[in-house]
């Protein structure tokens, strides 16, 4: 799909230069990054929004974004993942992003897998039965939750947990962010606390949003996914090593 997009700016871009900065933008980033193509297509995306089909010849349109703004913005994009890495975001097949993530224990019951998970989170979370919809027949674990992430913001989630044989599905929904900012005095006059409450798509597509934001967001979403695939990692450590930890 990205080839045909390509193919379309290509034939019908004014110069021979900028159809080679395209071209490089495109394979440039491709070496760089898989992860975050879904992010390029949506910027190709606005490109194309800003053509119009006239007796078969796409010209440029008002309102969009020109070719001449996306390669400037790419090769923003692309200098700044050098930088730092795209996180490896789990997407559905809607191309957004959905936190879904199964790990297999092999001759595990779903009955033991339940009970060590909501032992694992009273231990870590200092969550009690009453704060969690529980069903053992169904084989389901609800909850809301928060986490201070390394970068200082506050990560609040609802995480649904699905329990079969010798499975556990993790999946994080309704993810957004918390940002406490203290009062201070500007002049003589003072300014009080206040909180920031935002969603995920305030982040993302990070592409989509002002470049001196990007890296604030990148580190955002890496902080994200450690914490998210970082749980799942020791609720596993913690149900495979449990028979050695309490054996006396």
């Amino acid at each position: 799909m990205q080839f045909e997009i390509f193919s379309i700016l290509i034939i019908n871009h004014k110069t021979m230069r900028n159809t080679l900065i395209l071209l490089l933008l495109f394979f440039g980033a491709s070496l760089y990054s898989q992860t975050d193509s879904i992010e390029k297509a949506l910027l190709y995306k606005k490109v194309l929004a800003n053509l119009k089909n006239t007796d078969g010849i796409f010209q440029e349109d008002a309102g969009g974004m020109s070719q001449e703004d996306y390669s400037k913005l790419a090769i923003k994009w692309n200098q700044t993942i050098k930088t730092i890495k795209y996180p490896e975001l789990p997407f559905d097949s809607g191309g957004q992003v959905h936190y879904s993530l199964l790990n297999k224990f092999k001759d595990f019951s779903k009955e033991k897998l339940f009970n060590r998970t909501l032992e694992w989170l009273v231990i870590n979370y200092g969550l009690l039965p009453s704060n969690i919809y529980s069903n053992q027949n169904e084989g389901k674990i609800i909850f809301m939750n928060s986490t201070n992430l390394k970068t200082g913001n506050t990560c609040t989630y609802t995480s649904i947990i699905s329990i079969k044989n010798e499975k556990i599905l993790v999946e994080y929904v309704n993810v957004g962010y918390q940002n406490n900012y203290p009062g201070y005095y500007s002049g003589d006059t003072w300014v009080p606390e206040r909180t920031e409450n935002y969603g995920f798509n305030k982040i993302y597509p990070i592409i989509l949003k002002k470049p001196s934001e990007w890296i604030t967001n990148l580190n955002l979403l890496k902080a994200t996914n450690d914490f998210f695939y970082g749980s799942l990692e020791n609720l596993t450590d913690y149900i495979m090593n449990y028979d050695t930890t309490y054996q006396f």
